[in-house]
């Protein structure tokens, strides 16, 4: 992995999360096994998900850090069908979790993303 890590709390799971800054913004998870990190944060406020090998649990962010919605997203394969550009317009950043670490439920109660 290249990049910095962030950390961050969301319930009483603390998250490794790989800082896509730049270019990386773009790539995101592409090409990655995400056995050193949890997630990414993303700046911007789109996320599409070829080369990506999990399915993800998306929350965007405004630039207070206050979550504005929540999506999960699968993994595009060659079906047409799975093409997909998860957005919020309204958002600055997209917080991108591997799905199943947070359960759905309480990612739905997040309001804010708070770094440690």
């Amino acid at each position: 992995m290249t990049g910095r890590l962030i950390y961050i709390r969301i319930d009483r799971t603390t998250l490794r999360i790989k800082d896509c800054r730049g270019f990386a913004s773009i790539k995101g998870l592409m090409f990655d096994s995400m056995k050193d990190f949890d997630g990414a944060l993303i700046y911007g406020n789109a996320v599409w998900m070829p080369f990506v090998k999990h399915d993800l649990d998306l929350l965007f962010l405004d630039k207070n850090m206050n979550v504005l919605s929540t999506a999960h997203a699968k993994p595009a394969t060659f079906n047409p069908a799975t093409w997909r550009i998860y957005q919020d317009k309204r958002a600055r950043y997209c917080l991108e979790i591997r799905s199943g670490i947070i359960t759905w439920k309480e990612l739905q109660k997040v309001k804010t993303i708070e770094f440690l």
